[in-house]
């Protein structure tokens, strides 16, 4: 009776091997056809039987049985990804939980094209959970999903460009700096806009390196105005003027018309010394905008210093100073820097009313202020 029943108990179990075994045939033939046909139904048939040869502590630690339930939830997740069908657990996840099981290093080996398509289609089911939400302004969760992209495919780009802007969005300048800071080091696929964005996110963390940044940029974009003009801000707001000297004729080059750079052109040439080139850049700021402020002001500031510096008291100079501070009094009536300029000039030629005149509207405004 005893032998009798160990008999029936092996059977049993051989019945059930050949259960499992047949399910996990069925699962790789079926996920085979959905391979050459994209037949959806054919990945539901792999995914129903693979399911069915996974019920056991033995079957979930099988080499092959992982293998197969890896290939048809990675598919899954991908192929499924407004999750029509109901599952347990996110396909994701039910990947993940079998890909960490194929630990063997010399079957890993052989099924290496197998792992490779498993690394994609997570990548691929991680990619459209990321555009998701992304589209929906779930950035925290757009961020996440996009580091898991990243994670299993390091040569996707625009990935990386991603993820820096959202964590510029999310306010973690130092993971942006990070991914920008890749985004760069590949000077085929890099954009100005990269260089752009790193520099000012250097601002208030290494000016240095914001530098550094933007001519880096600007020797791989030379044309790019954006980048030449905040490299020449940089130099103005240091005070490095001989800078601003050395790299506003290409930053001219690309906008000959632009009237804030011609000024700063102007201004640059004028504190280096250079008055000839002074003149000319202030004369084609007004030449551009007859009723600019700026220009106006700084020709009549520097030909009212060259009348009163010793020993060249020049008529043409107090001429054109004259002129030039009357428009731009006219232009902007409330400039004091404008009436103690006036000031000084008919202190110096004598004209004791126009001298009273300006003198009584600047008390005006200081009494005011």
């Amino acid at each position: 009776m005893r032998r009798q029943f160990i008999l029936i108990t092996v059977l049993c179990c051989a019945g059930s091997y050949l259960s499992a075994q047949t399910l996990t045939k069925e699962a790789m033939n079926n996920f085979a056809l959905y391979t050459s046909t994209a037949q959806f139904s054919h990945l539901e048939k792999a995914r129903t039987a693979i399911d069915g040869a996974y019920k056991s502590k033995k079957d979930s630690f099988n080499y092959k049985n992982n293998l197969i339930r890896s290939l048809v939830y990675s598919s899954l997740a991908f192929a499924d990804s407004t999750r029509k069908l109901k599952y347990v657990k996110d396909p994701i996840e039910e990947t993940k939980f079998s890909f960490r099981r194929l630990q063997n290093p010399k079957l890993n080996d052989e099924n290496k094209p197998e792992l490779d398509f498993i690394n994609n289609q997570l990548a691929k089911a991680y990619l459209v959970r990321a555009n998701k939400a992304s589209a929906s302004e779930k950035y925290s969760d757009a961020y996440n999903a996009y580091l898991s992209v990243d994670s299993l495919d390091k040569t996707n780009y625009l990935v990386k460009h991603n993820l820096a802007i959202l964590s510029e969005r999310l306010g973690s300048s130092s993971r942006a700096i990070y991914y920008y800071e890749q985004l760069i080091a590949d000077k085929k696929r890099s954009l100005p806009a990269y260089y752009l964005a790193l520099s000012n996110l250097y601002d208030f963390k290494n000016s240095n390196r914001s530098l550094e940044v933007l001519r880096e940029g600007r020797r791989l974009f030379p044309g790019n105005k954006d980048l030449l003009f905040k490299e020449i801000n940089i130099y103005v707001e240091n005070g490095s003027y001989s800078e601003v000297e050395r790299i506003v004729a290409d930053a001219l080059q690309l906008d000959s018309e632009n009237v804030s750079l011609n000024y700063l052109a102007g201004f640059s040439y004028e504190t280096m010394g250079k008055k000839e080139k002074a003149i000319e850049y202030y004369e084609k700021v007004i030449t551009l905008e007859p009723n600019n402020y700026e220009g106006n002001y700084a020709l009549g500031l520097f030909y009212l210093n060259s009348y009163i510096r010793p020993n060249n008291k020049q008529e043409s100079s107090l001429s054109l100073a004259k002129k030039y501070l009357t428009i731009a009094g006219e232009i902007n009536p409330n400039s004091v820097n404008v009436l103690k300029s006036l000031a000084v000039l008919y202190n110096n030629t004598g004209d004791m009313v126009e001298l009273e005149r300006v003198n009584e509207k600047l008390k005006q405004f200081i009494l005011t202020n």
